[in-house]
């Protein structure tokens, strides 16, 4: 049992993707919490509103 778990640590196999999973997952939360902690919702919400309105007065 014991040397069949240090096999299934050592392999490689599919780590790749097991990795870029939970890499995706941190860089995600790690928005999510700038947006809160900097209220970046608010400032898109600004901007998009600004665009719109130049649109709209350039037509």
């Amino acid at each position: 049992m014991l040397e069949e778990m240090k096999q299934f640590i050592q392999d490689e196999d599919g780590a790749s993707a097991a990795e870029y999973a939970i890499l995706v997952a941190f860089i995600a939360v790690a928005v999510a919490a700038a947006v809160q902690l900097f209220n970046l919702g608010n400032i898109f919400s600004l901007v998009s509103t600004k665009v719109q309105t130049i649109i709209n007065n350039a037509g």
